[in-house]
C-alpha cells in the first residue's frame, strides 16, 4: 500500500476521540524543572504511539498527558521549554504514572508535590520509574522489599538511601507487578514497551517499536509471558487483530477470509468492512475495496475515514469525479486530516482538480 505509516496514523487519530473512555487508560507523565528529556519523552512516545495500535473501536488504548506542580513552563536539561497539560490541581486521575529522573530532588523536597504523588501512586494501576525517578518512588515507600533498578551511576546512592530495597545494577527494567523500575534514559522506552505488551499483547508492543524504529529485544523469560493478541479485546476484537496480523504478514487472502467471516455474522459490521477495504486496497483490488469502503461508510463512527479511503480507491481506479465527491463527503462527515489529503500519493490524480483545491482551501 502506498500510504505511509505517518498518514495511516493521521487517519486513525481522525477516527478516534482524544479523551479517555472506559477502555482507555490515563497515562500521566511527571514534569519538573531539570527533568531528563528522554526520561519522559521516551515513554511518552511509546504510550502515544501505541494508543492507536491498541485501540478498540473508537477507544484509544491510552490518553497521554503531562503533569507538573503548576501549568507554568518547565525547563528540561536547561534548554527545552515544555508547557504541562495539567497541574496537580486539575490533573485527571492517572491509571499509569510515569516518574522520570533528572533533578528529582526538587520534587522530593516539596510537600505539595509528594502529597499529590502519594495519592496518585496509591490509586494508579501501574507506576513506571525511569532513571533517578526511582528515588521519588523510594520516598513514597514503594521500593521496600523489592528488586529495583536505576541509572547505573545512581545505583550506589539508591542502595544507600533505601537499604530495604534490593537494588540490581545492569538490569534494563524490573517488573514488580504494579511498580516497574528502569535503568537510565533510554531504558524508559523498554519499560514502557514492556508494560504495553503486558496490557495489550506482544503484537501491539512490536508494532509500536517498529513504528519508532526502536530495536526492542525483551528478555526471553519476560517475552514468553506476553499474550500475542490483546487480552482486553472481546472475541470480535481478537478476530480483527488476527486479520491485521495476517495482512501484515502478506496473507491478504487469509485476512479477507477473516473479515468475510465477521461480515457474514453481521452485515453491518462497519469496522470489518473498513478493514476489508484496506486489505483489498493494499492488494490493488480496487473494485472490491470500493464496495467495502462504501459499506463501511454506512457506519457512523468511521464514516469520514471510510469515505477518505473510498476517495483513494476511486482515484486509483481512474474515476476522478467519484474520488472528488468522496473527498467532499469525507470532509462533510468530519474528516480533518488535511496533511493526508495533501500528501497521500493515492490522491495524486485529483490533486490539481479545481474542486479538490477548493475543498483543501476551506479546511
Amino acid at each position: 500500500m502506498k500510504r505511509t505509516i505517518f498518514i495511516a496514523l493521521l487517519l486513525l487519530a481522525a477516527a478516534l476521540p482524544l479523551s479517555a473512555a472506559g477502555y482507555t487508560k490515563n497515562v500521566a507523565i511527571l514534569l519538573y524543572n531539570g527533568v531528563e528529556v528522554l526520561d519522559f519523552a521516551g515513554p511518552a512516545e511509546v504510550f502515544a504511539s501505541s494508543a492507536g495500535f491498541g485501540a478498540s473501536g473508537r477507544e484509544r488504548a491510552f490518553n497521554v498527558f503531562t503533569v507538573s506542580k503548576t501549568k507554568n513552563p518547565i525547563v528540561s536539561q536547561g534548554f527545552i521549554d515544555v508547557t504541562p497539560d495539567y497541574s496537580i490541581a486539575d490533573s485527571p486521575k492517572p491509571d499509569i504514572l510515569v516518574l522520570p529522573g533528572g533533578g528529582a530532588e526538587s520534587v522530593i523536597t516539596d510537600p505539595e508535590w509528594m502529597a499529590w504523588l502519594r495519592t496518585s501512586a496509591e490509586n494508579a494501576e501501574h507506576v513506571l520509574t525511569v532513571c533517578t525517578g526511582a528515588f521519588i518512588a523510594g520516598k513514597l515507600g514503594m521500593l521496600d522489599g523489592k528488586d529495583v533498578t536505576t541509572w547505573y551511576a545512581a545505583v550506589p546512592g539508591l542502595a544507600s538511601e533505601f537499604p530495604n530495597a534490593r537494588v540490581q545494577p545492569g538490569r534494563r527494567f524490573i517488573d514488580n507487578g504494579k511498580l516497574i523500575t528502569t535503568a537510565g534514559v533510554s531504558a524508559g522506552i523498554d519499560g514502557a514497551l514492556h508494560l504495553v505488551a503486558r496490557l495489550y499483547g506482544r503484537q501491539i508492543a512490536d508494532r509500536t517499536a517498529e513504528y519508532m524504529e526502536y530495536a526492542w529485544a525483551p528478555q526471553s523469560y519476560t517475552a514468553t509471558k506476553y499474550a500475542l493478541l490483546n487480552p482486553r479485546l472481546d472475541a470480535h476484537g481478537r478476530k480483527l487483530q488476527e486479520a491485521t496480523i495476517a495482512a501484515r504478514a502478506g496473507d491478504h487472502d487469509g485476512a479477507v477470509a477473516i473479515y468475510r467471516e465477521l461480515i457474514d455474522k453481521n452485515g453491518a459490521d462497519a469496522e470489518a468492512w473498513l478493514n476489508l477495504g484496506r486489505v483489498e486496497h493494499g492488494a490493488k483490488r480496487y473494485p472490491e475495496a470500493i464496495t467495502a469502503f462504501s459499506e463501511a461508510a454506512k457506519g457512523e463512527p468511521q464514516r469520514s475515514v471510510a469515505l477518505y479511503n473510498l476517495a483513494c480507491a476511486y482515484a486509483l481506479s481512474g474515476d476522478r469525479d467519484k474520488a472528488v465527491d468522496a473527498v467532499s463527503r469525507a470532509v462533510a462527515a468530519g474528516f480533518r486530516a488535511k496533511a493526508a489529503l495533501q500528501g497521500d500519493p493515492d490522491l495524486a490524480s485529483i490533486r490539481e482538480d479545481g474542486r479538490f483545491k477548493e475543498l483543501i482551501a476551506k479546511m
